[in-house]
């Protein structure tokens, strides 16, 4: 299964960092500058929607490596109870699919000990891959964390300006 993600559109009010600068410093299409309010919420939405990007790339990632898990749980049972009736078949699906190398997987598994040097390969794909789904995983915490940091600091800006208005409406 894997996640999507579209660009809706890429407009003023989300610059990214440098186009903020130039909104910032040469205001709205010849007209008013933006506020430091406007561009710190402008460029925290922005931060954001990279942050949510980048993590459903990380999703989709993990999906693919929880379906090679999958397979390589498969094909070790199958080898482990000697439940092979082609190996060559089984090697070669093994090699493409799983990426395992061809020269770490035995000609033939006539033996228990050419056996469990398949399986011992088949284990050693299987640690790779669930390393690598810790990693993605912490990865994409911290991706989320920052997307709501970026989230937080729109809402504190909007927040604060909100109660500078009522401020400024009550002195008024």
């Amino acid at each position: 299964m894997a996640i999507t993600v579209e660009t809706i559109a890429h407009n003023r009010y989300a610059p990214r960092g440098s186009d903020a600068i130039t909104l910032y410093s040469t205001g709205l299409e010849g007209g008013s500058h933006l506020t430091i309010g406007q561009l710190s919420i402008a460029v925290s939405m922005r931060a954001a929607a990279e942050y949510e990007a980048q993590s459903v790339l990380k999703m989709n990632r993990m999906a693919g490596g929880s379906d090679k898990l999958s397979k390589a749980a498969e094909y070790m049972a199958v080898v482990a109870d000697d439940n092979v009736d082609d190996w060559a078949q089984l090697k070669s699906k093994i090699v493409t699919e799983l990426d395992v190398p061809a020269e770490s997987l035995p000609d033939d598994l006539g033996t228990y000990k050419k056996r469990m040097a398949a399986v011992a390969a088949l284990k050693a794909k299987v640690d790779a891959l669930t390393q690598s789904q810790q990693t993605d995983m912490i990865d994409l915490q911290t991706l989320v964390n920052r997307r709501d940091v970026a989230f937080s600091t729109s809402s504190n800006v909007v927040r604060a300006i909100g109660t500078s208005m009522s401020g400024n409406a009550e002195n008024f």
